[in-house]
């Protein structure tokens, strides 16, 4: 009896990791929710055929909440402080080369003093010859809360950094369900733009990475099977439909590929 006993138990260990295999996928995809069909005319609302009959939506703008449209950033300011309203303070910073003249730019994430959980601005400061810095645009979305439910720390970890190819870059990491997740930005004809996003989440007998190739509009899914020795992996790839860029003060890159 106990033998089968663990038979059994085996059995429903493994049924119960496809059935989490499959709605995780179907999150992501919405997988047999949704015909496979061309752009949609809609700029805001854009489907992309991924997987021959699995979509993703792009979503590129979100609303942002009222009382965060009501704070006021200086337009120019002589020092990095001069951009931080009372209100906030800086919880992270970098700086690098990011438009396309010689001169240090500084990008800035704020922290209200006062409420952990509420929305985080991200600040692009270009330097100016003259001196000083000049606001570029300022985003709610780039980066999600510090914490949320009050007490609850949303990432493990976080950076924010300027590459050598003048990528802003944005990562954020957590465990389980929250996972990591890196966005990309860039200057293209003068606009600040999305360009490129990397999510990996684990769970019980798998990994899941998806990269999303905004610029060559393509989806690269892969899956990992941690519940074998040898860990497989199945690749699979997508398009995603061609789309005015999008912008850095508009996106919200944890929606934008969304069902």
């Amino acid at each position: 009896m106990k033998k089968q006993n663990k038979i059994i138990l085996g059995v429903l260990t493994c049924m119960m990791l496809v059935a989490i295999s499959l709605m995780y996928k179907l999150h992501w995809f919405g997988a047999g929710m949704k015909p496979q069909h061309a752009a949609s005319s809609n700029s805001d609302h854009v489907v992309a055929v991924v997987r021959d009959t699995q979509a993703v939506t792009l979503n590129p703008k979100t609303e942002i909440p009222k009382e965060a449209r009501q704070v006021e950033f200086s337009q120019s300011g002589n020092t990095i402080e001069d951009f931080v309203p009372g209100l906030y303070k800086i919880a992270m910073d970098t700086k690098g080369l990011l438009n396309n003249d010689e001169l240090e730019d500084v990008v800035l994430v704020l922290q209200n003093k006062t409420d952990s959980t509420d929305l985080r601005p991200t600040l692009v400061l270009l330097k100016q010859p003259e001196g000083g810095y000049r606001l570029y645009a300022s985003s709610w979305l780039a980066i999600g809360a510090a914490y949320i439910n009050g007490d609850y720390q949303q990432y493990d970890s976080e950076d924010i950094s300027i590459d050598q190819k003048r990528n802003l870059i944005i990562s954020t990491y957590g465990s389980g369900p929250v996972g990591n997740r890196e966005t990309r930005y860039r200057f293209i004809d003068n606009e600040l733009v999305f360009t490129y996003m990397e999510t990996f989440n684990a769970g019980a007998g798998q990994q899941t990475r998806v990269t999303y190739d905004v610029l060559n509009q393509k989806v690269t899914v892969e899956d990992i099977n941690t519940m074998k020795e040898d860990m497989p992996a199945a690749v699979s790839h997508g398009t995603l439909p061609q789309h005015p860029p999008y912008l850095f003060k508009e996106i919200d890159p944890t929606t934008v590929f969304s069902e």
